[in-house]
């Protein structure tokens, strides 16, 4: 029988709180960091200066539409939810991708939006950007929340034409998508390894 979980209620239990601040203060960090802390700036930096006002405005909103919004635009879905399928993606028939990017994004929206009062930044601010592969660079920024609590947040970037999609977000060395990918492949795996189970569960 197939098993029916809600997976964005799930998300917050099976992510834990380390993951929680990875993708909740994370996100909502760019909207604050709009200046960056060197006089160097790169194009991957002012690529994140670029993206900070409509981050700022989802974190304002404390809606999954407003982050939907801001994830579609500027996130690189497609290679996000091939990542989050695990050895399962080969499973997908084509024509279903554009339900899983458009799932997972829903997802990743309303995971955001649960979290936005949870952790509320105080500030934020761009610390530099460094090579991370051919095709990838990490823009490295330190984040502070109301609490007094300070961690370093690296985003992972890639090139899209002339500008950049984000990736991945790493805080004190966890990167999301594993986590993410953790959560659907045992939810596919619980349900006999059907690949539309889990559209299912992202309700689309």
């Amino acid at each position: 029988m197939r098993k029916h979980i809600d997976l964005a209620a799930a998300g917050s239990a099976a992510i834990s709180r380390r993951a929680a601040l990875t993708g909740a203060a994370a996100l909502l960090a760019v909207g604050t960091a709009a200046r960056p802390a060197s006089a160097e700036v790169g194009p991957a930096v002012r690529f994140m200066q670029q993206i900070s006002k409509d981050f700022f405005a989802a974190a304002h909103a404390k809606t999954p539409a407003s982050f939907l919004r801001a994830i579609k635009r500027h996130a690189d879905i497609p290679a996000i939810s091939n990542y989050s399928l695990g050895d399962y993606s080969s499973k997908l028939e084509p024509q279903l991708h554009p339900r899983l990017n458009r799932g997972v994004a829903e997802f990743m929206a309303r995971f955001f939006a649960s979290q936005a009062e949870i952790y509320p930044v105080k500030s934020a601010e761009i610390n530099g950007e460094r090579p991370y592969s051919k095709e990838e660079v990490i823009v490295a920024t330190k984040v502070h929340l109301e609490s007094g609590t300070s961690y370093a947040v690296d985003w992972l970037l890639v090139e899209a034409g002339t500008s950049f999609k984000i990736r991945d977000v790493r805080v004190m060395g966890f990167w999301l998508s594993p986590f993410q990918r953790t959560l659907f492949v045992r939810y596919i795996a619980d349900n006999g390894g059907d690949v539309k189970a889990l559209l299912s569960a992202l309700r689309v």
